[in-house]
């Protein structure tokens, strides 16, 4: 790669300085960089936490095996109140394994260092450089420095830190020439909530206990709280946060004095850091230490003309959540991307052309800066209790989330940043999980609506009739001529008469409504009966599987079964079948899938949620067709309509004391570990319906068309009129035939819709044709229960192996 007459001043040498001066050289991109103290890596006692966002790039560029070699990465979190842990969480495992490096704590002296040594030419990182003023015009910008040298290059990037002067200066530029650019908002964007004492102690009994390197631990309380952790020497990192008396707005936000650190530390002296350690223990070890104001801010303004700024001048917030250098990190390696095409596309851009790149940095960098300062604002507050929603929180609802917290982690750093002219390293995506920008489908308004609305089975109209129909069927119409029947006491057809189920409370009305199928009154309504109930059974093993997934721990839309057994029981599921499917469709995207763990269903409910649907759902339903005494028949079809509460219960003991549930472990280590249980539950109730529906085909003397399919004159009359007049046979017919086409209808276009996501994803390539030939001929030799099961295994093995388009790997 050639070098460039294109040159870039860096002002400032800290962490985002620093990386961006290793990736230009890199790129071949000239630069100077000017650091205005009188070292690059002081030792001031400061730590920085790097996680997978920061250490790809740092890997990049050829630093992370340093690093790793003089840290222990994170393993555990602990949180604490009053010297008791409220929350044990192996989260930082999780991240881990999903990205492939490891987040871990480090002394920031180590981190400039590594990148300092990095660096090829040391000549181009100078010290002692103060700027003082920066000159602009139409082709370079010109930085002066109090020692009257002056630096000329075609951009200048600002990364010198909170109080910057590239910053003021590009303010100052904006204000002569365009101040109808300035937003009113930046000129008090920083603000500032809470100070800030951080250190570094020697290793201190009770904190230094063999297994707590690795473990990083937070200490909650109202308006004050901790943060430390042990590195590999057993040097402990310290944080102490603690709300100031007011808000304060730039430029009135304070400054300490030693004095003040100090009257700090004596005020939290016996605050418990642990079971059995104070801070007192931790000051009294203490090797350097600072108190300084926590800025925040999210500056609207980012560059102007040939200026732009990065890290903390523009995105600054508190230090919780360890984003910081992470970000800082980001912001360099973005905008060497776009300075190394700056510098390689022509070899001396016009203003506009630099603009335009520089403007191009700032939409991209945003969103991601903007998402990172809430979260930190957020977990700032919830460590420092600040009021009684934080504390609730923090006490009570975090702790039980499960790995709800790890998960925000990860979806703000799935698109993180990397030099795109460097090679990707292996590392990063030998992960569960892919680092990846593309826009996926998300759970927003716009899917509800646009998308999610059309998983209706029939276009509007139809869908209104239909629904207006099996909503008579199944409650006005068929509930009046049941009870008529019951209260009777028989049942007519055909000259022949039946006594009815009227024993059987609170389920005598249903018992009733299945009698012609379940007493062999009408044989063709037995045979489309046993088909489609035993179809039902792979639907209910899904609606199981779905319900216990990982990714969907927090939907309750769709994974309620009782809700969801005991309407359909009620209702039919050619209502409510559609509305789970509509529900699944809209709050399941693919990006919800985009950590191989999201996918894996619980283990212990994928082990035996086959058996205790066969129990509870198959066998009942065989059972109250086929034994021989009706007497029999009808009473196993009571039992069979309390299947859902039935269901839940056998579910809930198998899972809790038949077998051992491994998902804690193997959502990190094995996250297959449900597939084997879950591929022997799909081609058992594959086989089970296909062997049904094909009995049903071969021991019927009519064709599958009088079966299946609803008498159109019938139907006709039913939709256009609904006058009441269909007796409890032809009703019941009716309604069973029409509600399996209305579920399994819907359930076709369910399953088109979600391979509509695998194809729009790029996980598959699968052509429309074969898909609709495929289901077409599935459906007539299977039946369409076994079709729908398979397609969704089909579908799980994809998420299982499969990574959506614009994951970087290894043909990245």
């Amino acid at each position: 790669m050639a070098s460039t007459a294109f040159k870039v001043t860096i002002v400032g040498g800290g962490v985002a300085g620093l990386t961006l001066a290793n990736a230009l050289e890199q790129a071949k991109v000239e630069y100077v960089l000017l650091e205005s103290k009188g070292q690059f890596a002081p030792a001031v006692g400061a730590s920085i936490a790097i996680g997978a966002n920061g250490n790809r790039v740092l890997d990049q560029l050829g630093c992370y095996d340093t690093l790793e070699r003089h840290t222990d990465p994170l393993v555990h979190t602990r949180t604490w109140k009053d010297g008791k842990v409220v929350r044990f969480s192996d989260q930082p495992v999780i991240h881990h394994k999903r990205f492939g490096y490891p987040i871990y704590f480090c002394d920031r002296h180590l981190l400039l260092a590594t990148l300092y040594d990095n660096n090829n030419d040391k000549r181009n990182l100078l010290l002692n450089k103060r700027v003082s003023r920066i000159d602009h015009n139409h082709k370079t910008a010109t930085v002066q420095c109090k020692d009257g040298t002056t630096y000329t290059g075609d951009v200048i990037v600002g990364a010198d830190g909170v109080h910057s002067i590239v910053r003021q200066e590009m303010f100052r530029h904006l204000e002569v020439n365009e101040p109808h650019l300035l937003d009113p908002s930046d000129k008090t964007a920083m603000s500032s909530e809470y100070k800030c004492m951080f250190g570094v102690s020697k290793p201190t009994s009770g904190l230094d206990r063999p297994g707590d390197v690795g473990i990083f631990n937070q200490a909650l309380g109202h308006d004050l709280s901790f943060l430390h952790s042990n590195d590999k020497s057993g040097r402990i990192f310290w944080f102490v946060f603690e709300k100031l008396d007011r808000k304060h707005q730039f430029p009135n936000i304070p400054t300490f004095t030693d004095d003040d650190a100090v009257a700090l530390a004596h005020r939290c002296s016996s605050v418990r850091m642990n079971d059995k350690v104070s801070f007192a223990d931790i000051w009294k070890n203490r090797l350097a230490y600072r108190l300084v104001p926590l800025e925040e801010a999210l500056f609207q303004r980012w560059t102007w003309g040939r200026l732009v700024c990065i890290g903390d001048l523009v995105h600054k917030w508190t230090p919780n959540i360890g984003q910081g250098g992470n970000n800082a990190i980001e912001s360099a390696a973005l905008l060497a991307n776009k300075l190394f095409q700056l510098a390689h596309q022509t070899p001396s851009p016009s203003q506009k052309e630099v603009e335009e790149v520089l403007k191009s940095f700032y939409h991209r960098r945003l969103p991601r800066a903007a998402s990172t300062f809430k979260l930190a604002n957020l977990a700032t507050r919830l460590e420092a209790l600040k009021s009684s929603r934080e504390e609730f929180l923090a006490l009570s609802v975090i702790p039980r989330v499960g790995d709800w917290l790890i998960n925000q982690v990860t979806l703000s750093t799935v698109g993180a940043e990397k030099v795109d002219y460097l090679p990707v390293p292996t590392r990063s995506f030998q992960g569960t999980m892919r680092f990846n920008q593309a826009k996926l489908r998300t759970r927003d308004e716009a899917a509800l609506y646009q998308k999610g609305v059309l998983c209706s089975p029939f276009p509007r109209p139809q869908l209104l009739r239909t629904s207006h129909l099996l909503l008579y069927l199944g409650s006005t119409c068929l509930q009046s001529t049941v009870a008529k029947s019951l209260a009777s006491g028989q049942l007519k057809f055909n000259g022949q008469a039946w006594k009815l189920p009227t024993q059987f409370s609170p389920f005598a009305l249903l018992v009733t409504a299945f009698s012609p199928s379940t007493l062999d009154i009408d044989p063709m309504q037995k045979l489309q009966a046993v088909s489609f109930i035993v179809d039902l059974s792979p639907l209910w093993l899904i609606y199981i599987l779905e319900a216990h997934r990982r990714a969907n721990e927090f939907k309750i839309t769709f994974t309620l079964p009782l809700l969801y057994g005991v309407a359909f029981q009620l209702r039919g599921i050619g209502i409510v079948g559609p509305i789970w499917f509509f529900a699944h469709y809209v709050q399941s995207p693919i990006a919800d899938y985009a950590a191989k763990d999201w996918r894996l269903v619980n283990v212990a409910a994928a082990k035996t949620g086959g058996v205790a649907v066969f129990l509870a759902f198959t066998m009942p339903t065989l059972a109250m067709y086929y034994l021989p005494n009706p007497t029999h028949r009808l009473t196993v079809n009571a039992i069979w309509q309390a299947f859902p509460v039935l269901f839940i219960l056998l579910h809930y003991v198998l899972r809790k004391t038949i077998v051992k549930d491994t998902t804690r472990h193997d959502r990190i280590y094995h996250v297959e570990a449900d597939m084997p249980y879950t591929r022997i539950a799909v081609w058992s109730f594959a086989s089970i319906s296909a062997l049904v529906f094909n009995a049903t085909r071969y021991t019927s003397s009519t064709s599958l068309t009088t079966i299946y399919f609803p008498d159109w004159i019938l139907l006709k009359s039913a939709i256009s009129s609904v006058d009441g007049t269909l007796d409890l046979i032809s009703g019941m017919r009716l309604f069973l035939q029409v509600d399996e086409i209305v579920c399994f209808g819907a359930a076709f276009l369910w399953l088109a819709y979600l391979i509509g996501d695998l194809k729009e994803a790029e996980m598959t390539s699968v052509s429309w044709a074969k898909v609709v030939a495929l289901a077409a001929a599935g459906t007539y030799l299977i039946g369409p229960g076994a079709v729908i099961l398979l397609s969704w295994w089909w579908r799980e093995n994809i998420l299982a192996t499969k990574h959506a388009k614009g994951s970087v790997g290894p043909d990245t």
